[in-house]
Order: structure tokens, then C-alpha cells, then sequence
């Protein structure tokens, strides 16, 4: 089966619209530019664990998407016994999307028995040609749903948004991130040293001028990429980006990383531009903040002691070149239990990424005090 053959948009359909999912188009292009990019297409099994992992907020939907997965296997199988038939009737009229009709009828809970088949490797899973008509068809699907009925999410839906923060969330949230220092030219009013050189010399001959006040803050990102972090990368694209054109921060500097630096640090998301990491922490200096954005190995559910270790030396490093760094995890925290995830947020601040999590963190990067380990109570 081609991956332009996969059905995923019936069934991304259906997840929305029979379902009642409050998914948007950014999660069905995430699953299909992941897919292209080679990750989960190593058996049917992945393509699951994939879109289980972008589409479903809880348990009980994770079983929903597997069932509706189970219900397209079972459709492929039968569809070469049916080929023959199908040509025959063609001319007759035209039958319609039986993998559609399927889904749409699917409601009620289905057996649970999985096909024997079901850990094959697909074979030769293909690229899709440039002018795949899928993303737009899912635009158009998304659109027309939003006429026929009301979602059950609120506004945070819209196409061009991230579900757990907003571009717009985003850009409020770096406004806040400032630490204003006078700096420049003497051009503003000091009144209050106008006064009193007015009052010693008793007549004003020549105003007290003032440098503006500017942001001093200094931000670095480092992101995670590659890996588990496949399905995050729209997501770390649109923090970038943010920071860079909405956030009124001095341009901030950009580097990436595959689960942690062990040596170098990278200024191109496809690891280009290698550059040792004693001359990035040399270079930023102490009046810079660092965020780490990565979800330390939480997608994945494992627990790496060796991760553990090699990235707390890292994080040892940083907190001896800055004062203030957190850390932004794309994956919910109550996945981050027994997890590597877990671990490393005993060792720095670790908030979600959401609005709450992101608001937190950049006061943690501001130098406000914060119980962190509060927000959640089971790393206590």
C-alpha cells in the first residue's frame, strides 16, 4: 500500500465529524509531514502509534482511532477480492467510497481482536507526488464542518492555530519576557534632574536628556528536533517565529539538538552549522535566558537513565553560564511520569507547553520567584 493510498483522511473525517474530535488541519498535516519525512512507516503498527500520538488527548480516543485503523486493515484485505467486481459494475454507476461508508457507520464499539497481520511491514511505503490534493481536501472538509454544526472547541480550532497555545498566545507571552535598561542617544525628558538643576541655578538653560529604555533581554532557544519530536516541529516553527517578528525581543539565536547536546549545538534544524557547545554558552553570556523546548523523551514513554545523566551534565553547564533557564515540553505532564521526562524536571523548571505553562516560564526567565514543583504536585 502507497502512502497516497492510506485513507487517513476518511478517517480523519470521520474522527472529527461522526466523532467529535477538536482536531484542526495542523494535526492531519503534522501525521502526513511525518509520514514523509519517514517516521512511522515502518508497519501498520507505527501508523497508528503515530496518529494515536498527534490526534488523541486520552486514552479513550487513542482506542477509538486503533478501532477506526482496524476497520480500514480489514477494507484493504478485501479490496483485491473485490477488484473484479468493482470494474464489472462500474459501467452500471458509480459505487461509492465503501472506506468512507464504513467509518461514517462505525459507532459502536467493534471486537477487539486485532488482525493477525497487523505487525506486517507495509511494503514500500512512497512519497506522495507534490500535487496531492489531500491537505486541501482536508482544509475544505474542516470548513464545510464548521458551517454544518458548532465544534465542541472553542475558538482555539481555527486552521492556522496550534491547539495547546496560540500564535497570538504566543507573541503575548514574549512581550512579557523584557528586563528594560537605558541605553543610546540622550533623548528623553529627565524631569526630575531638569528640576533640580533648575532649582541650583535658579533659571533653566538647558534640559537634563535621558537614553530611552530598550529590552536587554538576550533569549536562545534551543530545540529538540528530529526523533519523537517530529509530530512538535509546525509547533517550534511557529515559537520561532513568534519571538522573532512578534515578541519585541532583541533577535534572539536559534539552536537544535537530537534528545541532548553531547557536544555541539546546531544553528540549522537539519543539524547544519555545527558549533561546540563551551563557545554557544562563551558567546551568549550571563545576561542571556535559555529556553529548551523538547519532550524529553515523554512521546515515546520510555525511561533512558543514560539521556538522564548526559543531559544533566548539560543542563550543569548552562546554569553555570545563565541565570535563568526553563524548560517547554510539547507533551502533557501527566505523561512525563516514569518517563525521562520526569527525571530532568526534578533537575530545572519544566512546564507544559500550553498558555499556563508558557506564561510561567518566561516569568522563570524574567528571575521571578516561582514554586514550580507545585503546578505538578507528583514530582513532589
Amino acid at each position: 500500500m502507497k502512502l497516497e493510498e492510506l485513507p487517513l483522511l476518511d478517517i480523519f473525517n470521520s474522527l472529527r465529524q461522526r466523532h467529535g474530535l477538536p482536531l484542526g488541519v495542523d494535526e492531519y498535516l503534522a501525521v502526513l509531514r511525518s509520514l514523509q519525512a519517514g517516521f512511522g512507516i515502518g508497519s501498520r503498527q507505527e501508523v497508528e502509534q503515530l496518529c494515536c500520538l498527534v490526534w488523541a488527548k486520552s486514552e479513550e480516543e487513542s482506542r477509538l482511532i486503533r478501532r477506526l485503523f482496524e476497520q480500514m486493515w480489514k477494507y484493504s484485505l478485501a479490496e483485491p477480492e473485490n477488484d473484479g467486481k468493482r470494474s464489472s459494475d462500474a459501467t452500471e454507476k458509480p459505487a461509492p467510497s465503501s472506506t468512507s461508508a464504513e467509518l461514517e457507520d462505525f459507532s459502536a464499539e467493534t471486537p477487539t481482536s486485532e488482525l493477525s497481520s497487523s505487525d506486517e511491514s507495509l511494503p514500500e511505503l512512497e512519497t506522495p507526488p507534490s500535487s496531492t490534493p489531500e491537505p486541501v481536501q482536508a482544509v475544505q472538509a474542516v470548513r464545510n464542518s464548521r458551517r454544518d454544526r458548532e465544534l465542541r472547541r472553542p475558538r482555539y480550532s481555527l486552521l492556522t492555530e496550534y491547539f495547546p497555545v496560540t500564535r497570538r498566545q504566543m507573541k503575548q507571552g514574549w512581550r512579557y519576557l523584557r528586563r528594560p535598561a537605558r541605553e543610546g542617544v540622550p533623548i528623553e525628558l529627565d524631569v526630575e534632574a531638569t528640576v533640580a538643576k533648575m532649582g541650583r541655578e535658579g533659571i533653566l538653560l538647558e534640559p537634563v536628556l535621558m537614553p530611552p529604555r530598550s529590552n536587554r533581554t538576550d533569549l536562545v532557544l534551543m530545540i529538540d528536533q528530529e526523533g519523537s519530536m517530529v509530530p512538535f516541529h509546525e509547533l517550534s516553527r511557529q515559537l520561532v517565529e513568534t519571538a522573532e517578528r512578534g515578541g519585541r525581543l532583541r533577535q534572539p539565536r536559534v539552536f537544535y539538538f537530537h534528545d541532548y547536546p553531547d557536544e555541539y549545538l546546531y544553528r540549522h534544524p537539519a543539524m547544519l552549522n555545527a558549533q561546540l557547545i563551551s563557545e554557544v554558552l562563551e558567546e551568549i553570556g550571563e545576561r542571556a535566558v535559555v529556553l529548551i523546548v523538547s519532550d524529553g523523551g515523554a512521546a515515546r514513554g520510555n525511561f533512558d537513565q543514560e539521556r538522564v545523566e548526559s543531559t544533566k551534565v548539560w543542563i550543569e553547564q548552562l546554569q553555570q553560564s545563565v541565570r535563568y533557564c526553563a524548560w517547554l515540553n510539547p507533551m502533557p505532564n501527566e505523561y512525563w511520569r516514569h518517563t525521562t521526562a520526569g527525571e530532568i524536571a526534578r533537575l530545572l523548571p519544566m512546564f507544559e507547553m500550553s498558555r499556563q505553562g508558557m506564561n510561567v516560564a518566561i516569568s522563570v526567565l524574567r528571575g521571578r520567584y516561582i514554586a514550580w514543583e507545585r503546578m505538578y504536585s507528583w514530582l513532589l
